[in-house]
Parts: C-alpha cells; structure tokens; sequence
C-alpha cells in the first residue's frame, strides 16, 4: 500500500467524523459535529488516501495530538519532539496494515517538519496499537490518567528517534549547477537513461532546470548539506492546451540509488505539481531504465505510450516509454 498525504479537506473531515469504532475503541469516534469538523480543519490534520485516492485514515500533529492529561503531568515540557497522533479507518483495522501505514506517516511528517523525534500518547488497553509502536522503535514512557468520558482512563506516552536520513527539497539556485550538471552528464556519458550523446554545458543545464514560468519548479534533494540529486517538473507542450500537464525528471547521484529517495522526491515533485495546479504529470523513461520505470509504476504512474526505436546510442536503437498519472 502506497499512500499520499494531504493538508485536512473538507470533504475528508466531513466523512472521518461519521467514522464509527466498536467496543472498548469507541472512545476514538467523532461526534459528527460541527466542532469536531473544525478540529479537524485546523490545519495540523492531514487526510491520508492510497493508491485508488480512497480515504484511509489520518494524521494530526502539534497541539492536535496532545492529551490533556500528559498536560498536567508536564509531559510535552520536554522539548525537541514532534507530537503526532494517528487515526486508520475503522473498516481497515485489524488487517494489519498499521505498520504500513505508520511507517509511511512517520516519513511523511519527517520531510514535512523536518524533525527525526516523535511522541505519541496512547490508551494503554489498545495493546494492538502498542504492539505496532514499539515494533516501529516508539519506547514506553510516563503513564497518567486522563478524562474521556468524564471519567478517568490510563494513557502511556512513547518515543521514538529516527535513525533514518532527513532529506530536504531546495530550489535550484545559480550555485547548485555545477554539482547539477556533473550529476547529469554522469548519465549523458555512461547511460542511456538520457538521451544526450554529448555533455551538457553550465549554460545548458541552467536553461533545462531553470525555467522562467514559475509554475516549472526545480528542486535539488540534499541529506543535510550534500546533495543527492534533483528533481523538476518542465513544460511537457508549448501549445496552451496541455498547460495543465507536467513533465517530471528525477536524476540522483551515482551511488545514492536504491536508498528510497526517489519514492521521497517523486511523492515532494507531486505535491509542489497539485499547488501550481496540474492535473497530470507524465515521465518519459527509455526502456531500458527498469528502475525507474518499477519507481513510476510503483507511484502509481500507467503506461500511456510506447515508441519504438525512437533513440539511438551506444550503437543500438532504443525504446521509450510515456508514464503517466492523473493528480
């Protein structure tokens, strides 16, 4: 299960507050109010939804996730830890796909305020969900009460650091080219994941990453201050019937391949293309690049299209293919 994340909508929060949880997990349920809906509209709620754009669950952050017991005890005075707080569709619990779905939310929130410490609270009869925590590396700490209900309920607190690299997306300055253009000549020379049979000079990677139309971004992916590669969305027409549809470009440095920070930079490059208001982004992929065609598919991208023979390199003729997925 892939999953995306989006700031709270409407819609969504509309749908999450009719959610009904049984037994003993009723004290999650919503009360389908007006109160309820504008608590999850506050902006530190984000709707989760998977590959067929089905809502799935959620996430909230900050105050949103604190307990007011944990309050009282003085538990969020110890600083330097995003509180989060998670919550799957009553419908899809128990199938076991909780570890899947916190996994991908803890790098979500990771990218999104760049922070590698969480804390979370939960009642301590959910010893299923505890279970997926610690398997996730969370580890127990205070206990307290707290009211649900008017009356009172123990909670625990856990913890947990991520070991895992924060990656970061900057926009391409003048300064990033030189690094830019000698990741992207690595595969002009070597590779037919490009096109170009000749290397690329500064002035011509400065007019491919770096177009004037605004809504065109160009993002470089570091792992604190080194880069790892870059990502961009570009024009995929001229004419002004396909300004709503984008091209985008993933390329990494040699060697950082096959860490997972492609999945990172497509999912980024895809929230950046719903902002500036595309419908569709497609990849064109040679082939012969089955990595990055099984990272495309993987994301959700179909092939639309194939042409055969279309390139020529290295003394062969080669195929490409269109990838294409609907925002």
């Amino acid at each position: 299960m892939l999953l995306s994340y989006y700031p709270m909508r409407l819609a969504d929060a509309e749908k999450i507050v009719t959610w009904t949880y049984e037994n003993e997990y009723a004290m999650y349920s919503f009360s389908e109010s007006y109160e309820d809906i504008h608590e999850l509209m506050n902006g530190e709620y984000f709707s989760v939804l998977d590959e067929q754009e089905r809502l799935v669950g959620f996430i909230c952050c900050g105050e949103s996730a604190r307990v007011p017991g944990g309050i009282t005890i003085g538990l969020y005075q110890e600083e330097g830890y995003l509180d989060i707080g998670l919550g799957l569709d009553p419908d899809l619990t128990g199938q076991k796909i909780g570890s899947v779905f916190l996994k991908q939310s803890l790098v979500f929130l990771q990218n999104q305020f760049k922070s590698s410490q969480f804390r979370l609270v939960v009642a301590t009869f959910n010893e299923r969900a505890i279970k997926v925590y610690e398997r996730a590396g969370f580890q127990k700490g205070k206990a307290f009460y707290s009211k649900v209900n008017n009356e009172d309920m123990l909670f625990i607190s856990m913890k947990m650091r991520m070991e895992m690299p924060i990656y970061s997306f900057e926009e391409i300055t003048e300064q990033d080219l030189t690094e830019v253009r000698e990741i992207y000549n690595y595969y002009v020379s070597n590779t037919t994941i490009s096109f170009h049979t000749e290397e690329l000079t500064l002035e011509e990677i400065k007019t491919s990453v770096m177009n004037q139309n605004p809504r065109f971004k160009s993002f470089v992916i570091k792992e604190e201050n080194e880069m790892k590669g870059y990502v961009l969305i570009t024009q995929y027409k001229s004419k002004q019937a396909y300004d709503f549809s984008g091209e985008v470009t993933i390329y990494l440095k040699p060697g950082t391949v096959g860490k997972g920070i492609g999945g990172k930079a497509l999912r980024y490059i895809e929230d950046v293309a719903r902002e500036q208001g595309f419908y569709t982004l497609i990849a064109t992929v040679c082939m012969e690049n089955t990595r990055s065609i099984s990272l495309f598919e993987k994301h959700g991208y179909e092939q639309c299209a194939m042409f055969k023979g279309v390139g020529y390199k290295f003394d062969r003729r080669l195929d490409i293919g269109s990838f294409q997925k609907v925002l």
